[in-house]
């Protein structure tokens, strides 16, 4: 190999590594921007309000919800309700 391809290809490696460097400069600005616009939007999707006064919004668990939407049927409305049924149905001869 000839003095001058030893010299290009210290210029190219050089080169290569300038520009490696500033992908990854790029990178970590672009990666701390985002984590700060996902970090602004988690804040804003915490506060419910209208206005005025605000307040914090949390998840509610699901176990919660169902407890509190757990139906227990009523075992005298149900036995009205299939009685009046039955006696609308016509009877078929």
């Amino acid at each position: 190999m000839g003095k001058k391809a030893k010299e290009h290809r210290k210029k190219v490696a050089a080169r290569n590594v300038k520009i490696k460097q500033q992908k990854s400069g790029m990178q970590k600005i672009f990666d701390r921007m985002i984590q700060e616009q996902l970090n602004k939007m988690k804040e804003e999707e915490s506060k419910v309000g209208d206005g005025a006064t605000q307040m914090d919004f949390q998840v509610v668990e699901d176990r919660v919800i169902e407890n509190a939407f757990k139906f227990t049927p009523n075992e005298e409305e149900s036995a009205k309700i299939n009685k009046q049924f039955e006696e609308e149905l016509p009877t078929e001869e």
